[in-house]
């Protein structure tokens, strides 16, 4: 675990593994913590940077306005810094979005690109959703009920159904160390809102792997394919679940990456 300064972002890093690398970036809200059950899944095979985004976990900034392109940069500085050689991009949700930026901004600087339940402009029925979970939160929604609501929004069907594998989900997400504040959160949203990655795909000249899944209601999986029309020899995988494969089906998500990032 470490630190590194760029600009005026103090970024949280862990790295883990030997081989070749690979950086996971995490979604809205999230921090390194959401790939905790694929990372060791990966180590063997690869050097892994997880890093906290700007707004997340136990990296620090100055507070200002968040864009996903500022993000995409300053993750690209964060490589560049710790020496990574042409790493491959795993991005989930938001961090798709930053991966895309990355990977069309800094041409050259990685090796492969896995976009995971992301899209390159976010939809208005997804932007509204998020917003619900932070307008509860302001509204004075106690932390469990809040947990609940999202919940259903993250996971599929036979997932919320195990009363097991769900008590267990919402007791981690209640634990969770490094929350995001509300300021933070809604830096972020606002960092979405204004995303229009729609020219992006385009331009992507790195091997592509788009990964949807079948039931997610904040990156539908036609949105997937949109995407993944868009940039030149993408591949295609489509996993069971909702939202969160990390959660769900950490070993198939790992086999995934794994196969195509190796």
């Amino acid at each position: 675990m470490g630190r590194a300064q760029i600009g005026d972002i103090s970024y949280y890093y862990e790295l883990h593994g030997e081989g070749p690398g690979l950086v996971l970036i995490s979604g809205f809200g999230a921090d390194h913590l959401t790939w905790r059950a694929v990372a060791p899944r990966l180590t063997g095979r690869f050097r892994i940077l997880l890093l906290d985004n700007p707004a997340a976990g136990q990296t620090r900034d100055s507070g200002g306005e968040l864009t996903i392109e500022g993000m995409a940069d300053s993750t690209a500085e964060l490589i560049r810094a710790l020496g990574l050689s042409r790493p491959a991009l795993a991005g989930h949700s938001m961090g798709g979005s930053i991966a895309l930026a990355l990977a069309a901004r800094h041409p050259g600087l990685t090796r492969g690109l896995v976009l995971v339940n992301s899209a390159p402009r976010w939809g208005r029925r997804t932007l509204a959703a998020l917003e619900g979970t932070i307008r509860s939160a302001e509204a004075g929604m106690d932390l469990d009920s809040r947990i609940g609501m999202l919940m259903k929004l993250l996971f599929g069907r036979e997932f919320l159904a195990d009363p097991g594998r769900a008590d267990k989900m919402k007791k981690l997400f209640l634990e969770e160390p490094y929350p995001s504040t509300l300021s933070d959160l809604r830096r972020q949203h606002r960092a979405l809102e204004e995303f229009d990655g729609t020219i992006l795909p385009s331009r992507i000249g790195i091997p592509a792997l788009v990964v949807s899944a079948e039931e997610d209601l904040l990156a539908p999986p036609e949105e997937a394919e949109r995407l993944a029309n868009g940039i030149p020899g993408a591949r295609r995988v489509r996993l069971p679940g909702g939202h969160v494969p990390q959660f769900e089906f950490p070993d198939l998500l790992a086999e995934t990456i794994a196969e195509f990032a190796g």
